[in-house]
């Protein structure tokens, strides 16, 4: 079990609007402030205000502190502006597990230079917080997700314990940082609240849920939006200090400079994205396989059972092997390539680790095997490390061959994680999108860099080709003109002998 529902229990209804998060590792969506701005719900009617009253603060201490960074308003500020990844949300970038990548004190930087840009502007605070990361630049706008699920805690923390109650969800009482905070006193509040257990945490932490209308896999403002919208609307005042032509692939802190330059621009992009309806991230069909990754491994996994179980050390790679095996016939032999294929464009590399690592977890669970992704393996992390005890394991790593590093993948990396490791047996799982990738030259070199690896540095590196190109329905397949001809022959023979 690893969804809050199956954790718990929990058969939604209509009535449920929460998104049913991955509890053991983040789920790479942010909750984006603009759909919360844009929601008419009585619960989160008063949120964007409350995003708004904070900021107000914010802007109030910078502004006593008149850029005197030694002075006490500006040390509030800076104590005001620390987001910690809220990692109760299990969402995020650290796709590996839900502990969060944490970027608190980079965030709370890009906030202050973002608030002392904008008073210097003229703005006693900001309709979107989004505003300050346009103007300074070197704040991603999905860390922004961090700073708004900080801000309304409160709101989340109420949410999640409504739910609870209506599924009869057991909650324990956790220490939660960053529960509230005091527009008087300019700072954050830890309190005592009830609140479900993520019992997949490396340390005891709760579980806070959000609507699956306020997630974004990429954020309504961003700073390409920007760009392309003043542009597309002022070119004739931007062509004084911007030459489109030779900058239209700028970095962003060009894009910084854009807004900071024209902050009535930036209002009016603002403005202009307040009148256009945004639509959430479709979790339920997840066209970008951002969520449904663990139960299409599980379907894999169940449509081929594995018929090989180790019976000792010696037997574990290939027990390994047999995974990976099935996972291969899964793609090639039986339409599973089709997870791999969106709309003609292919899955990124993590997204077909994701996979696997799903598909494999279920073998290895039923078999009281230990799977771990991005393991350390001393130089680094491996894709996967797999292992029943510590005499029987080994590793594997899985690289795209559209991958720049994929000749150092199987010549240097996958033997020295095996040699880390003090395994003797890895794998090198190579996934191929196009023809050229499927030829027997290509085959052949990544045959050879197998052994050569194996010879240099002792281990053995075992390769395995996935074809995950598109294929056709097997009502279309012809058969090559060699088949028929041999066909005609038999068939003409058989006629001879018959007169």
């Amino acid at each position: 079990m690893s969804r809050f529902s199956e954790q718990f229990g929990i058969k939604p209804t209509d009535q449920d609007d929460w998104f049913d998060t991955y509890l053991p590792s983040d789920t790479n969506f942010c909750v984006d402030p603009f759909l919360i701005w844009s929601d008419t719900d009585a619960r989160w009617f008063e949120a964007h205000n409350h995003t708004l009253d904070f900021f107000a603060t914010a802007f109030r201490l910078v502004r006593e502190s008149q850029g005197n960074e030694q002075s006490a308003a500006w040390k509030q500020a800076q104590s005001f502006l620390v987001f910690p990844e809220p990692k109760e949300f299990c969402l995020g970038v650290a796709a590996g597990s839900s502990d969060g990548a944490g970027a608190g004190h980079i965030l709370q930087e890009g906030m202050l230079d973002g608030i002392r840009t904008a008073l210097g502007l003229g703005f006693d605070n900001v309709p979107h917080i989004e505003m300050l990361a346009l103007f300074q630049g070197g704040m991603g706008l999905d860390r922004i997700s961090d700073a708004v699920c900080d801000i309304l805690k409160s709101y989340f923390i109420q949410y999640t314990q409504d739910i609870a109650r209506r599924h009869g969800v057991p909650m324990e009482s956790f220490r939660v940082n960053n529960a509230s905070w005091s527009e008087e006193f300019a700072c954050w509040q830890t309190k005592e609240v009830e609140l479900p257990l993520n019992p997949f945490a490396k340390t005891r932490r709760p579980v806070l849920l959000v609507p699956k209308r306020f997630l974004k896999d990429i954020p309504v403002v961003t700073a390409n939006g920007f760009w392309r919208y003043a542009w597309g609307k002022h070119a004739d005042e931007l062509r004084v200090n911007f030459n489109y032509d030779i900058a239209r692939n700028v970095d962003r802190w060009t894009k910084a400079k854009l807004a900071r330059q024209n902050p009535t621009i930036v209002a009016s992009y603002l403005k202009d994205l307040e009148h256009k309806e945004h639509e959430p991230y479709p979790v339920d069909k997840d066209p970008k396989l951002r969520t449904r990754w663990w139960e299409m491994g599980a379907a894999m996994a169940n449509r081929l059972p594995l018929t090989h179980v180790p019976q000792d050390h010696s037997e574990f790679p290939d027990f390994v092997n047999a995974i990976i095996q099935s996972f291969r016939h899964g793609v090639e032999h039986q339409d599973d390539w089709q997870n791999f294929w969106h709309q003609g464009v292919s899955l990124p590399e993590k997204k077909v680790q994701s996979l696997f690592r799903s598909c494999a977890k279920h073998y290895c669970k039923a078999n009281d095997i230990s799977i771990t992704g991005e393991a350390n393996a001393g130089r680094g992390p491996v894709d996967f490390q797999f292992a029943k005890g510590w005499i029987a394991r080994t590793v594997v790593e899985m690289k795209l061959m559209s991958n720049s590093k994929f000749w150092d993948g199987i010549l240097a990396q996958t033997p020295q994680y095996a040699i880390s490791e003090e395994v003797h047996v890895a794998f090198f799982v190579a996934i191929a999108y196009t023809d050229q990738e499927m030829t027997d030259s290509h085959a052949n070199k990544v045959h050879k860099a197998a052994r050569i690896a194996s010879q240099r540095h002792g281990v053995e590196v075992r390769p395995v080709i996935i074809d995950a190109r598109r294929k056709d329905s097997a009502s279309k397949l012809k058969p090559p003109q060699e088949m028929r001809d041999e066909l005609h022959v038999e068939s003409d023979d058989t006629g001879d002998a018959a007169a």
